[in-house]
C-alpha cells in the first residue's frame, strides 16, 4: 500500500440546477491538483433540493444520470478516483441519496447514504440505505458515507475480527450552525477508528436559505488536522495519507483489538 494523495473540492453549488453545476465542474477540472482521489460535495450538481417538485426535476434514474456520467468521465481523464453522491429515483417512486465513487478503469461503485434527517423530513420521500460499502483504492481500504451518517458512531466503527478500514469519505451539506459538530466528529471517527477521514462540505446558501461555511479538512489517525479550507473560501484541500504512518499508529497503540465484540445488524 503506498500513500494517497487526496482532495477535496468546497464551494457553492447552483439550486437545483444540473447543468449550470455540470458546466462548472467541466471548467474545474482544468485546474485540479494532481490527486489519486478527489472527493465533491453532497449532492454536488444539485444542491439538497429535497422538496416534492425539485426531486420530481433533479433526481436521475438509478444509474445516477448525467452527474454520474461527468464522475466517470473525469476519473477516467484524470486517471483517478472521483466521488460525489447524487439524488436517484427508483422504480417504486422513492429516492434515495446515493454516493458514486468512480474509477480510472470506469468502474463505478456505490453506496446508499444510511441515516435520513429527520429534522428536515427526509424519510417523507427517501429510503436509506443497509449496507455498508468499503472499497479498494491502490491497496486502502476506503468506507464510503454521507453527511448525517457522520453522526452514528456505531455504524461508522471498525468491525472486530476483520481487515480494518482505512479511511473514511465523507461528502456532505453540513449547516454553519452545526459547524462546531462537524469539526468535530470528523476528528473522533479518525481517532476512534484509527484511520485517516476526508470529510468534504459545501460553501453558501442553498434554496432553503440555510448557510452553508465549508470546514472540508483531511485528518490523520491521530485526529490531527493534515489540511483544511478555510471558511466561506472556495477551492481545493489536498493532502497526503501516508501508509507507514498508519501502520505505525496501529502498531503502537493496538486499540482496535480491544474494541467490544458487537456489530450494528
Amino acid at each position: 500500500m503506498k500513500d494517497l494523495h487526496v482532495a477535496g473540492w468546497q464551494g457553492t453549488i447552483h439550486w437545483a440546477d444540473i447543468s449550470a453545476n455540470l458546466a462548472e465542474w467541466e471548467a474545474r477540472w482544468a485546474k485540479a491538483p494532481k490527486a489519486d482521489l478527489y472527493l465533491l460535495p453532497e449532492t454536488f450538481a444539485t444542491g439538497f433540493a429535497t422538496r416534492a417538485e425539485e426531486l420530481a426535476t433533479v433526481a436521475s434514474g438509478s444509474d445516477g444520470g448525467a452527474p454520474a456520467a461527468a464522475l466517470k468521465r473525469w476519473a477516467v481523464s484524470a486517471q483517478a478516483w472521483v466521488g460525489g453522491t447524487v439524488f436517484v429515483r427508483e422504480e417504486n417512486g422513492r429516492y434515495r441519496n446515493r454516493f458514486f465513487l468512480a474509477g480510472p478503469s470506469g468502474e463505478v461503485h456505490t453506496y446508499d447514504k444510511r441515516h435520513l434527517f429527520g429534522i428536515a423530513g427526509e424519510a417523507e420521500h427517501f429510503d436509506g440505505g443497509n449496507e455498508r460499502v468499503v472499497i479498494t483504492v491502490q491497496g486502502w481500504r476506503l468506507l464510503l458515507a454521507v453527511c448525517y451518517d457522520l453522526r452514528f458512531p456505531v455504524w461508522l466503527r471498525q468491525t472486530p475480527g476483520e481487515k480494518p478500514y482505512d479511511g473514511l469519505l465523507i461528502p456532505a451539506n453540513w449547516p454553519e450552525a452545526r459547524q462546531n459538530a462537524w469539526d468535530t466528529l470528523l476528528r473522533a471517527r479518525a481517532m476512534e477508528n484509527q484511520c485517516y477521514v476526508l470529510g468534504v462540505n459545501r460553501l453558501g446558501e442553498d434554496g432553503f436559505g440555510v448557510h452553508h461555511a465549508g470546514g472540508t479538512a483531511s485528518i490523520g489517525p491521530w485526529g490531527d488536522v493534515l489540511a483544511t479550507g478555510e471558511r466561506g473560501q472556495s477551492g481545493w484541500v489536498t493532502s497526503t495519507w501516508e501508509a507507514v504512518h498508519l501502520a505505525a499508529v496501529r502498531k503502537r497503540y493496538p486499540f482496535l483489538g480491544d474494541a467490544d465484540p458487537f456489530t450494528l445488524g
